[in-house]
């Protein structure tokens, strides 16, 4: 077993700019939010964006592509997807927490797919006592998983991709034919 910690190069959140929703800008660099965050999904309704100036005070929460995004308050806690890089240059607000693998060491779409299957865990994880479900830095950085070879990684991660994307043409489907 391998704790999160010693196969991530990064697990942290960000923090809203002063002013709230007043201070977002019509355009600029996208403030990826809670509600962005979806089960294997990323949405973009709602998307938030911010200067360069407010952006530079988060620059220790810059999305990078591959980057894992993990809810980690309240009611959407636990869902977890990675951003397409159209959305890029980003950054997160203090719901969302950034969890980047080290490339020598762990797949990220492997660690989403752990994320995902393991969300019971992390929704008793967050719920542990708080008056707000929450999952902390802690609990993600010492989140334990067996963590096969990188070849082994990626084989089950392309595996995985394929029958997330027949659920997603599936579901395109459905949409159709309720339209």
């Amino acid at each position: 077993m391998v704790k999160f910690k010693d196969i991530c190069t990064k697990i942290g959140s960000g923090a809203t700019p002063k002013g709230g929703k007043e201070a977002y800008c019509e355009e600029g660099i996208s403030l990826i939010r809670s509600q962005n965050v979806l089960d294997f999904d990323f949405s973009a309704d709602g998307l938030a964006f911010i200067n360069d100036l407010q952006a530079e005070k988060l620059k220790n929460v810059i999305v990078e592509e591959g980057d894992v995004l993990l809810n980690i308050t309240g009611d959407s806690v636990a869902r977890a997807c990675m951003v397409d890089k159209k959305y890029l240059p980003a950054r997160v607000n203090q719901h969302v927490c950034i969890v980047r693998a080290n490339p020598q060491k762990a797949v990220p779409s492997y660690l989403l797919y752990f994320l995902q299957l393991n969300k019971e865990y992390l929704l008793q994880l967050a719920a542990g006592g708080a008056t707000r479900n929450a999952l902390t830095k802690e609990m993600i950085n010492n989140l334990e998983l067996e963590l096969p070879s990188i070849e082994d990684q990626q084989k089950i991660a392309a595996i995985l991709d394929d029958i997330q994307a027949r659920i997603d043409c599936n579901n395109a489907i459905n949409e159709n034919l309720a339209a």
